[in-house]
């Protein structure tokens, strides 16, 4: 085991103890030191991970940019990102067009790589007094009425509230006993990079086509996409596969980035929805993953996750004198439970809609797509609940 320590001195007893050592567990170890709350983060590093998780990337909400920037995260994360102001829906012969400016927004999302952004999170860990880093995994847990005492790679520590920020296999979640349950949508979650032959503009695109759905996602690079397509394909980042799919991608394009190529390999995940019971315990808050999965055809995850920890911010603020108190974690539990559960269910719903491959069913998904084309209203709702799934 190996921990470091922000400060030359011995760190004061933490506050907060934050478990997982990945992009929510940073996010939320540097917002609790943004108060001035001593803070313990306990996880293995990610840096350098091998299951495709560094080429991942995510797009990144109004709301979440502006929490970077709150933290001071944001000057190391804009010159690796790529704004993205339209994006275009496609589904037979139907298209949308998703304009920021229609919803009198600054763009709709900031596109940014999982290594990128949590090496910019992990630097900025570096200037904060308040945080103690563990690099080692929990391997003890106790949760008493007044306290949580948590040991790790042979150190021990006490605090008042503990953060599971975990992921989807949470460590934390498992130990309070917590219950959860997940839908399998049978599934996987592909993604890779290609390179362009034609910049890419910052547009985003999307195709709901034969039970599948596919996005081509701008990276900082110009003539550089990040794709995620989830398919029911068996073994679909196979060299044939890919083979048979990137010529696939170039005839649904229409040419639009021109010759398309595979950059590196691809990678595959299973697609599921992960629900919780609850996302707290006795002086224990579920925050991410930890506490819900979502489809990634919209890109709400980590965005949902984001939202998670601004309801525990302005508790923090509250209950500054005990933020694993009672009143504060039932508080946060009614502020994600409802809002958690809808974004979750309409997200399901609309993955239902999108992938039945039905020609009846493809006629509406055509039809409502070209309704909301015409519909400046309904169309503009739309794009505000795609930047902001509140």
């Amino acid at each position: 085991m190996s921990s470091r320590r922000t400060s030359s001195h011995a760190p004061a007893a933490p506050t907060i103890a934050v478990v997982g050592g990945g992009i929510m567990g940073a996010l939320t170890a540097l917002t609790a030191a943004h108060l001035g709350i001593n803070v313990a983060w306990i996880g293995p590093a990610e840096q350098g991970r091998t299951d495709g998780a560094d080429a991942r990337n995510y797009a990144l909400s109004p709301l979440t940019v502006d929490l970077l920037k709150q933290i001071g995260v944001w000057p190391a994360v804009a010159p690796l990102s790529c704004t993205v102001s339209r994006m275009e829906v496609f589904s037979g012969k139907a298209r949308i067009d998703l304009s920021a400016t229609d919803a009198g927004a600054e763009f709709l999302s900031v596109m940014v790589l999982h290594r990128d952004l949590l090496s910019a999170l992990e630097q900025a860990v570096q200037f904060r007094p308040q945080i103690q880093r563990i690099t080692a995994r929990p391997d003890q847990i106790s949760v008493t009425k007044d306290q949580v005492t948590l040991t790790a790679g042979g150190q021990t520590c006490t605090a008042q509230l503990v953060v599971g920020a975990d992921g989807a296999r949470s460590w934390v979640r498992s130990q309070t006993g917590i219950l959860w349950g997940q839908r399998d949508y049978a599934q996987q979650g592909v993604v890779a990079t290609f390179q362009t032959e034609y910049p890419h503009g910052g547009v985003a695109t999307q195709w709901f086509d034969q039970g599948e759905i596919l996005a081509l996602l701008p990276l900082a690079d110009s003539h550089q996409l990040s794709m995620v397509w989830s398919t029911s394909r068996p073994e679909p980042t196979s060299a044939a596969v890919m083979d048979e799919f990137v010529a696939g991608i170039q005839e649904r394009s229409q040419g639009r980035f021109g010759k398309l190529t595979l950059v590196g390999d691809a990678v595959s995940a299973p697609l599921r929805m992960m629900i919780t019971e609850q996302q707290s315990a006795l002086r224990t808050v579920l925050v991410g993953d930890a506490a819900h999965t979502v489809h990634p055809l919209a890109g709400y995850g980590l965005n949902l996750g984001v939202q998670d920890l601004l309801s525990l911010e302005a508790l923090w603020k509250e209950h500054r004198h005990d933020p694993g108190s009672t009143i504060a974690i039932h508080a946060y539990e009614k502020s994600r439970r409802f809002r958690v559960k809808r974004v979750q269910w309409g997200l399901d719903v609309l993955q239902r809609l999108v992938t039945q491959s039905h020609p009846a069913l493809s006629r509406l998904r055509e039809f409502g797509m070209r309704l909301v084309a015409d519909i400046g209203p309904l169309r503009q709702f739309l794009i505000k609940q795609a930047i902001s799934p509140q």
